[in-house]
């Protein structure tokens, strides 16, 4: 069974932040708001087992790239037997993503990042970190899109970003919020 892996993770592993797979329908609304056409730089925080990085593969551009941020040994796996040339797992956290863009890539800005790590479940100190770097990190306009089971984040999203969309999605188990936040010239 497909959630055998993420209940397994989820015991064991406190940092991951589902029992169950993301369902198609939450993944869809996730990546509503990608203009894929223009999109050549995408980053995955929380990749798991996958169902979000498939879809985004599904729908970019050949030349465009995903680097897809994974801590866990046993999604890791699964990540790296997806076959696509666009797709670069990153076995490290969230929290150093800016830095090893930079240095081991090259890159200075992406076009967008989308969350699935648990906010709630990460020290204040690491979330803050994460949140200010990946507004950092995004090019003018660029979004940082991220679902959550609880509104956790939401005013730390305010504080970057002066753009903070949400949504409920009820057609999700647990139920679960999409926050966006777009960086434009009028933030700090």
């Amino acid at each position: 069974m497909k959630t055998n892996l993420l209940l397994k993770e989820f015991i064991k592993d406190k940092k991951v932040g589902a029992v169950v797979q993301t369902t198609s329908y939450m993944t869809r609304k996730l990546i509503e708001k990608i203009n894929f056409q223009q999109a050549k730089v995408i980053v995955e925080y929380g990749s798991g087992k996958g169902a979000i990085t498939k879809m985004l593969l599904d729908n970019m551009e050949q030349n465009a790239i995903l680097f897809a941020f994974e801590i866990n040994k046993n999604f890791i796996k699964k990540l790296t037997e997806i076959q696509d040339s666009r797709l670069i797992v990153v076995n490290n956290d969230a929290a150093a993503t800016k830095t090893i863009l930079k240095n081991k890539y090259q890159i200075e800005v992406v076009d967008y990042i989308i969350s699935t790590i648990p906010f709630s479940l990460i020290e204040k100190h690491t979330k803050n970190r994460i949140i200010n770097n990946s507004f950092k990190l995004l090019k003018e306009n660029g979004h940082f899109i991220t679902y959550q089971y609880s509104w956790h984040i939401l005013n730390l999203m305010k504080r970057n970003y002066n753009y903070v969309n949400w949504k409920l999605i009820l057609l999700n188990f647990p139920p679960a919020v999409i926050i966006e936040g777009i960086k434009n010239h009028h933030n700090n």
